[in-house]
């Protein structure tokens, strides 16, 4: 056993510290290592997930088109099945203002647009952040 309890205490608080998996940018801003994606949950009004045909986002500013389906096929296959939709992701923060950046959410079954819904989403230099918009749409009520 330890005859100072403090020592203990230190290490403890050591080991804490050095676990802590940060990264620095160039500004000094403390960024953790974890990649955010922001989603958009859409049920029925029984709170069945809904399977769109076909979703996309745009940049209301530049109208350009985000579609995640071709970005990584097998993440948004296994999304949709629980009615789950990528808005933004930290490989699109570059497409976002610190203060926030309008995008729309559109969400298309069987060639009818079902969800329109409006987003302003910024980011903290480093990492995207909803800053308004909902999360959870319930379509067909």
């Amino acid at each position: 056993m330890m005859k100072n309890p403090h020592a203990v205490l230190i290490l403890a608080c050591t080991i804490l510290l050095l676990s802590c998996n940060k990264q620095h940018d160039n500004d000094g801003i403390m960024c953790t290592t974890e990649y955010r994606m922001l989603t958009v949950s859409i049920k029925d009004p029984e709170s069945k997930p809904v399977i769109l045909s076909n979703y996309f986002v745009k940049k209301t500013s530049t109208g350009e088109i985000i579609d995640f389906a071709t970005e990584d096929h097998f993440i948004d296959s296994v999304n949709r099945v629980q009615g789950i939709y990528f808005l933004c992701t930290d490989g699109m923060m570059g497409m976002t203002a610190k203060n926030g950046t309008d995008f729309e959410f559109h969400g298309i079954l069987d060639s009818t647009e079902i969800v329109f819904q409006k987003y302003i989403i910024g980011n903290n230099r480093c990492h995207v952040e909803l800053l308004a918009g909902k999360t959870a749409i319930v379509v067909g009520k």
